[in-house]
């Protein structure tokens, strides 16, 4: 038994040895694309993973809902970068799932940089699921750069299958999405072209077999159309005109709202009364 006052000397060596508890801050984040991983299952992972390096987890950044193309609308990392960057930061490292949920950046550079800030701020940077230690060697460089390669290789390849997909829907007629124009309605319909149903606002379809289109809609609207193209037309009444008799005789514009010369520009510009499906007359692809 030691003396009083006096530490046994193996309390002394686990006391040396203990290591202080790390702070660490989380950053999850998913896209408005459907996931492989959600962020239920990121901080799953990720509290799995500071629990076997003795870490405590003190602060979580989110970006729900938000593609990693850019830091653009991603206020979590926008956040987190800035409370590195101004000193206002109380952890010591930051846990991501892995690459791709720090970012999708098509400049791989851009992921870096923003690695960079919170290294030269002392505060390392942690990818939870990745089979490499980010701790500088040479092979985690090399990996890291690899994968965020493929992160951003992924997205172009994504964006190129998708807009190809949809270009391939409005070929063949289908009606690629939002909703129906005044006096047409959305008809849902089985991969054999056999009709099922009329989509009512908000509804959407279910099975990626259905596909859908236009059908005329009620009478009453298909005549309202007819009574604009004809004013407009034949009787040489301007867009302000028609808005006003509309209004007179309470029909409402679509969307249940007043008739203005803009909604009725907007109904004789559009192509779909000729029969046509306009598609990909402007372009945003890869957040550009």
């Amino acid at each position: 038994m030691a003396p009083r006052g006096q530490t046994p000397a193996g309390t002394i060596a686990a006391q040396e040895h203990q290591q202080p508890t790390l702070r660490a801050a989380q950053y999850v984040r998913m896209s408005s694309d459907p996931q492989k991983y959600s962020i239920e299952i990121q901080i799953a992972a990720i509290a799995v993973y500071a629990a076997r390096r003795g870490m405590e987890i003190v602060r979580t950044y989110a970006d729900p809902g938000r593609s990693g193309l850019t830091i653009a609308r991603r206020k979590g990392l926008q956040q987190l970068i800035d409370d590195v960057d101004s000193g206002r930061s109380d952890f010591d490292c930051v846990l991501v799932f892995d690459i791709s949920r720090w970012g999708r950046f098509q400049d791989t550079d851009e992921s870096a940089c923003y690695e960079f800030i919170c290294r030269r701020a002392g505060i390392s940077v942690h990818y939870c699921s990745e089979e490499f230690e980010n701790d500088g060697s040479l092979s985690s460089v090399i990996l890291k750069n690899l994968k965020r390669a493929a992160a951003a290789g992924f997205s172009r390849d994504l964006s190129r299958n998708t807009f190809m997909g949809q270009s391939n829907i409005v070929d063949r007629g289908y009606w690629r999405g939002g909703a129906a124009p005044y006096g047409l309605r959305r008809m849902l319909v089985d991969a054999n072209g056999k009709r099922k149903a009329v989509l009512e606002r908000g509804q959407q379809k279910n099975l990626k077999s259905e596909r859908v289109v236009l059908v005329r809609g009620p009478s009453s609207e298909v005549k309202i159309v007819r009574r604009i193209f004809s004013s407009f037309v034949i009787h040489r009444k301007n867009r302000t005109q028609i808005a006003e008799e509309l209004n007179a005789e309470g029909i409402l514009s679509p969307g249940g709202k007043r008739w203005t010369a803009l909604t009725v520009s907007n109904l004789l510009t559009n192509e779909i009364y000729l029969g046509h499906i306009v598609f990909n007359r402007s372009s945003m692809k890869l957040a550009g």
